[in-house]
């Protein structure tokens, strides 16, 4: 119901509907303007009460297929941005995808440090699921050219463990076919958070950053934040934290021409709560 109401809200709903049928309303006006017809009230009367309740049901049909929309492709300033449900371990190999880490870019699969039902949990598990491979990804991390300019704090001290160099967030190492990116910030029990400026400017840093390495192919992107156990100064819902993905995306200025595009891979419990609707806004100059 209020993923309902906030389609009735919107402005451009009433204004997107009333296209039809006002046409409708302006060729009946242009036919009894210029047309007489016998028992002309009678008959204006029955034109008029069908018009009404066209737009009734016309009104009721794009209500509904609003509220089951469950994929939405945009045009952000000439960037492709598709959004859908999905499982991006699915996404073939020419797709980049993007893996949420912390900023330390952690990888023991504890369920202390990294839960196994997690994203980058799956991650580990599935392509690194030996102590042999995680120690071969985290020298790769460690020595990757990139993030050498990265590193915000060395030798940090963790009481309850984890790898002790800091990235800046939304730093990113290629591994692959995948975009491993520090995204959350762990406190001293390894607890994630981010404050809301964090989030954003983390959001910016990640878009040039993939602006600088998805060499015009299609990136596929989890919803970022999603997961992170706390917001520390804000409370936002799944279609807030997409709204906020989409604006810093505008804002970055970076542009994804054909054939590359972003497609925002919504997880089953996530895009039921997504006003797709809502999310053309974002296609308007000004947002």
């Amino acid at each position: 119901m209020e993923k309902l109401m906030e389609i009735l809200k919107t402005k451009d709903f009433w204004r997107n509907s009333w296209i039809i049928p006002g046409a409708l309303y302006g060729i009946a006006a242009t036919i009894l303007t210029f047309i007489d017809l016998d028992e002309t009230s009678m008959k204006k009367t029955s034109i008029f009460m069908s018009l009404i309740i066209l737009t009734i049901l016309w009104y009721v049909y794009t209500l509904y297929r609003s509220y089951k929309l469950k994929e939405l492709s945009l045009d952000i300033d000439g960037s492709e941005i598709v959004i859908k449900k999905g499982d991006i371990f699915e996404y073939p190999r020419n797709v980049y995808k993007v893996i949420a880490f912390n900023e330390f870019f952690d990888s023991c699969v504890d369920d202390e440090i990294i839960s196994s039902t997690s994203l980058n949990g799956q991650y580990l598990l599935k392509f690194y699921p030996n102590s042999a491979k995680i120690t071969e990804l985290n020298n790769k991390i460690e020595h990757d050219p990139r993030l050498q300019y990265k590193i915000s704090e060395k030798n940090v001290e963790r009481p309850l463990g984890g790898k002790p160099t800091r990235y800046q967030l939304g730093s990113i190492y290629k591994d692959l076919d995948f975009f491993l990116v520090a995204f959350s910030k762990f406190d001293n029990n390894n607890k994630a958070g981010l404050k809301l400026h964090e989030y954003a400017n983390c959001l910016i840093n990640f878009w040039n950053e993939v602006n600088t390495l998805y060499a015009q192919q299609e990136v596929a992107v989890p919803l970022l934040g999603s997961g992170i156990t706390r917001h520390k100064d804000f409370e936002a819902n799944p279609h807030q934290l997409l709204e906020v993905m989409l604006w810093t995306f505008k804002i970055s200025k970076v542009k994804f021409r054909e054939p590359a595009k972003i497609t925002i891979v919504l997880h089953e419990s996530h895009y039921k709560k997504i006003i797709f609707y809502k999310l053309k806004e974002f296609e308007k100059n000004g947002i």
